[in-house]
């Protein structure tokens, strides 16, 4: 239910949380509870009951359903947010993240410590090439990392989970592929 990390010989995973998602399907269903008692009650006290009738009640209503129809869908469909095994990395920690990139297509993975935070940063071995593979967002994002003077893929394992450190994530890549680990980097302030 929880996140958590899953360590084998082979594989890194550090799962999704689930509990914010029950909480959103139940913020969901007090929506479609408001929208359902908009559109069907009289509304003596609001200024204009038509229009709090149809935008609370009628719009309100097909909008609570696809709310929780996605976050169940969020909850059947889980896959890990960070994936490190054999043949490379995996990042889904956010819409914007980079998705899977492959040992071969690596050059060097390593940590980066912030004042906050510290960030596990792979640099792509042919950036022309894996910029190409990755949507309009993808690339913004991969484009604003490299000009705040980052790695373009810097994978947060905070916003997964705060049990679990960037730091075991380099670790892990350094058991399984030690050639392409670096040192620790630190920006200049």
């Amino acid at each position: 239910m929880r996140a958590g990390k899953q360590v084998s010989d082979t594989s890194f995973a550090v799962s999704n949380d689930v509990i914010i998602h029950l909480l959103l399907i139940f913020m969901g269903a007090c929506i479609l509870t408001a929208a359902i008692l908009a559109a069907t009650q009289s509304l003596p006290y609001a200024p204009n009951p038509a229009l709090m009738k149809y935008t609370t009640g009628y719009l309100g209503i097909p909008f609570a359903i696809l709310f929780i129809a996605y976050n169940v869908h969020r909850i059947v469909n889980r896959h890990n947010a960070i994936l490190i095994d054999e043949s490379g990395v995996t990042d889904h920690t956010t819409s914007f993240s980079a998705g899977f990139i492959a040992w071969d297509d690596i050059k060097e993975v390593y940590l980066l410590r912030l004042h906050d935070d510290d960030y596990m940063c792979v640099v792509p071995s042919d950036f022309d090439a894996w910029y190409a593979t990755l949507n309009k967002r993808q690339q913004r994002l991969a484009k604003a990392n490299m000009g705040a003077g980052f790695a373009p893929i810097r994978i947060q394992f905070k916003k997964v989970t705060e049990k679990v450190k960037s730091k075991e994530g380099v670790a892990f890549c350094k058991k399984i592929q030690p050639k392409k680990v670096t040192r620790v980097r630190k920006p200049r302030y």
